[in-house]
């Protein structure tokens, strides 16, 4: 066995590893809080589900039932209050269609305060059935406390009657008249229907629910682990009891153990009675969902886990072979097989890059050729440029009191500027400076053209502004959509004469250094190649001893620095006057 080829890197080892470190790492990491998470957030909505219950139970008990006995009572009282022409028989007739009209009220009494005069309406069938059961019992309900001095409502403690098994309870509201007298309004209602209610309409599933007093004896039960009448024994009731005393409606829920089993509990007390409502259920009920879904995360992210390194080898393998082949290609494109072709069966990223691939061995195969061919271009602009070179003239003509220097420097190699001279008798000279439109090498052609155009001037060169209209002439229609700008000068020395003809072109400057003077000369002529017949007037200057003049193309005054601002006029002349 190779021991070195096992542990030789390769891409399929590398994703291996990578995968376990990026992926199934953080996966099983991912896993161990989830399931946490998971166990969190169900107990979360467990308990949810409690604070619901419990929030369900005490709206009922406390809005549905006696909050809404209470706001009866209270609306009954303020109509007989404001009814200033209430007599007996129509307050007796109130009471009695409001004792009808609320199912769960057996008995409603207005007593007066100073007399002790009592009005009654009552549920007569359950009265008469109470009373013959036990005739002390109809006195329980019916009998004010001492202290019927109230200045809101008050909640009578609820009167058990063993006899009947039934709960009820007093409610009484206080009246006061406008001459100063004032009653108690009592009513007697069933608290059995409260419970009724909460045995057969509300689900609760398995979970156990008590209502207690604060004797901790169970008013209600719903299973007969504890049954109604005895006493609660779980130790919640320790935290009920005492939470009693608060009539608090704020719900606490926690674990309590009893006879070694834990249980889940909430708890909360009526606004409104001595109430405490106890939902509770044992633990493992309770987050039985919990630890089911912890099983099925572990099984699920396991099969996860599985499937996932399988993938991977498969994927590895298959992305390796395919990388392998690519790097062959690309080996190929590299050593100049431009024509290769790329064979990748998929749509994916592979096939991707495969498509990349062969654009870049057609790109780079057309780029290759565009080399060849630039280098050739290069080489016939190096030609065109030591042409135009050798059609330009060295230095300038030997003349006495006149002397001459040049410099020429194209952008592109080649280019459309141009400058010439005709040497004539009696020591004068006549001087061109042209400048084609455009650049590079279309330029440069018309340029040769100036300079075979010029050369058939010599006859005429003393008529400057007749040089460049029979120039125009001979250029007229031949230079395509180019134009030329020229300036011609004709200098006599021996006179020290100037006569300059302009097509166009940049001004001619004149630093006369004795007077420390700079002139600029510039006719207004029209540029040659456009119209037949151009005019090109003329403007003669008188030249003295020391005088500089300047000719120049427009690539002079409009290069630019890194920030682009051009060089101009004004730095032109100043470089004049100071060199």
């Amino acid at each position: 066995m190779n021991i070195k080829k096992i542990f030789r890197p390769s891409l399929l080892k590398k994703f291996l590893i990578a995968f376990f470190v990026v992926a199934m790492v953080p996966l099983i990491i991912a896993e161990y809080f989830t399931i946490h998470k998971v166990e969190d957030e169900l107990k979360s909505v467990l308990n949810d589900q409690y604070y619901l219950i419990i929030d369900q139970l005490m709206r009922t008990v406390d809005e549905v039932y006696i909050g809404s006995w209470v706001s009866n009572l209270q609306s009954t009282a303020q109509f007989i209050e404001d009814d200033i022409e209430s007599t007996t028989e129509t307050i007796s007739t109130l009471l009695n269609a409001k004792q009808n009209q609320i199912d769960e009220l057996i008995i409603l009494i207005l007593k007066l305060t100073d007399s002790g005069a009592q009005l009654s309406a009552m549920d007569n069938e359950t009265v008469v059935e109470l009373y013959n059961q036990d005739p002390e019992q109809v006195s329980k309900l019916t009998q004010y406390t001492d202290d019927i001095n109230i200045s809101n409502y008050v909640i009578r403690p609820p009167v058990f009657l063993p006899n009947s098994d039934k709960l009820y309870l007093p409610i009484e509201v206080p009246i006061v008249w406008e001459d100063g007298q004032s009653a108690v309004l009592r009513g007697v209602f069933n608290l059995n229907s409260i419970l009724d209610f909460v045995s057969t309409k509300i689900s609760i599933g398995a979970k156990e629910l008590y209502i207690v007093n604060n004797e901790e004896q169970i008013v209600f039960s719903n299973n007969e682990k504890f049954i109604s009448g005895d006493t609660l024994l779980y130790p919640i009731m320790s935290m009920v009891k005492s939470s009693l005393s608060g009539k608090s409606r704020m719900s606490k829920i926690g674990p309590f153990s009893y006879n070694d089993i834990d249980y889940l509990s909430i708890f909360a007390i009526s606004q409104y009675v001595q109430w405490g409502i106890i939902v509770t259920e044992e633990l493992t009920q309770a987050y039985a969902m919990v630890e089911q879904a912890k099983k099925d995360i572990v099984k699920w992210v396991g099969l996860a886990i599985i499937l996932c390194v399988i993938f991977s080898i498969l994927f590895a393998r298959s992305f390796s072979g395919a990388m392998r082949y690519m790097t062959t290609i690309a080996k190929k494109i590299g050593g100049g097989e431009f024509d290769v072709k790329v064979k990748v069966n998929s749509k994916d990223e592979l096939g991707q890059l495969g498509e990349s691939l062969q654009e870049m061995a057609i790109s780079l195969g057309e780029a290759v050729k565009v080399k060849e061919e630039l280098f050739a271009i290069q080489a016939e602009v190096k030609i065109a440029s030591r042409i135009q070179q050798s059609i330009l003239p060295v230095g300038g003509p030997n003349l006495d009191g006149l002397g001459f220097g040049a410099r020429y420097i194209p952008m592109e190699g080649v280019a459309g500027d141009f400058y010439d001279f005709h040497v004539l008798e009696d020591n004068c000279v006549g001087v061109l400076v042209a400048d084609v439109s455009g650049h590079g090498i279309p330029a440069a052609m018309i340029s040769t053209m100036v300079k075979v155009t010029f050369s058939q001037q010599s006859s005429i060169a003393e008529d400057a502004s007749k040089v460049l209209n029979e120039m125009n002439r001979l250029l007229s229609g031949k230079m395509e959509d180019q134009f030329l700008t020229a300036m011609y000068l004709y200098v006599d020395i021996a006179k020290k004469k100037l006569i300059t003809a302009d097509a166009g072109h940049c001004p001619l400057y004149i630093w006369r250094r004795k007077d420390k003077e700079m002139i600029r000369v510039k006719p207004k002529g029209m540029i040659i190649g456009f119209l037949p017949v151009i005019n090109c007037p003329i403007e003669e200057t008188k030249l003295k001893d020391g005088d500089r003049l300047v000719m120049y193309t427009d690539g002079i005054v409009e290069a630019a620095n890194p920030e682009g601002e051009l060089f101009n006029d004004d730095r032109l002349i100043n470089l004049i006057s100071t060199h």
